[in-house]
């Protein structure tokens, strides 16, 4: 699995520095959305990010990207790193077979 990091997530975080995050800064952080879902649907990427209107392209789009939509708010990014730390392994293993994945510190959501 690949992951497509937004803008809207910290650049700077050590939990995304692996092979299988790329951060949309690193390719070009002007991309519209609708530049965004195409270059994660030619290039087999699942979305991860704090914009609702993925979330809500999801909804409405042919099911031809995974989206993993975060509602955790403005946090500490040692509080981020909690959060992925305790429940990276359940969406990992969700978005496998789901297309959508809605987290928040109360709930993970798999639809």
């Amino acid at each position: 699995m690949k992951f497509l990091i937004d803008v809207n997530l910290p650049k700077r975080f050590s939990f995304f520095n692996s092979p299988e995050f790329t951060h949309l800064v690193d390719i070009n952080s002007e991309m519209s959305d609708t530049e965004v879902w195409s270059y994660a649907k030619e290039n087999d990427f699942i979305i991860l990010t704090k914009d609702s209107d993925f979330y809500y392209r999801s909804l409405f789009e042919e099911k031809t990207v995974k989206v993993i939509y975060l509602k955790l708010g403005n946090q500490k990014l040692s509080e981020l790193h909690i959060f992925f730390t305790n429940n990276w392994g359940l969406i990992k293993k969700q978005i496998e077979s789901h297309w959508l994945i809605i987290a928040s510190h109360d709930e993970i959501e798999i639809i």
